[in-house]
């Protein structure tokens, strides 16, 4: 079981890594791998064609991604660009004994 659960959660962070990077390449301008995996905008003007060519990006995934990365269709509208997270509402880990106190609330 043990060994079920370790493949079961390496494929899961590998799907993660590997969906993280693919968006990297979709939507940060010039985006390229690096070792010390830094990148960042020092101008407003650099932040603006940052953000308009992520809108742009997302908007030709249709045409330019090779996976599933699209949105959906409603009738004749298509949805918009939506970010969700959740979270618990609380939560702490006490180091010494190695228990966590999780509020069970969900924020979303």
């Amino acid at each position: 079981q043990l060994v079920v659960f370790g493949l079961s959660n390496q494929m899961v962070v590998a799907f993660k890594e590997e969906n993280t990077v693919a968006f990297k390449h979709l939507f940060l301008k010039g985006y390229m791998d690096r070792m010390d995996d830094t990148y960042a905008v020092y101008t407003q003007t650099d932040v603006y064609d940052q953000i308009f060519f992520a809108i742009n990006q997302y908007l030709q995934l249709p045409n330019i991604s090779v996976g599933n990365h699209a949105y959906e269709k409603k009738g004749a509208e298509e949805t918009a660009l939506a970010v969700c997270q959740q979270f618990y509402k609380r939560g702490t880990i006490c180091p010494g004994n190695d228990t966590f106190d999780i509020d069970p609330e969900i924020v979303t």
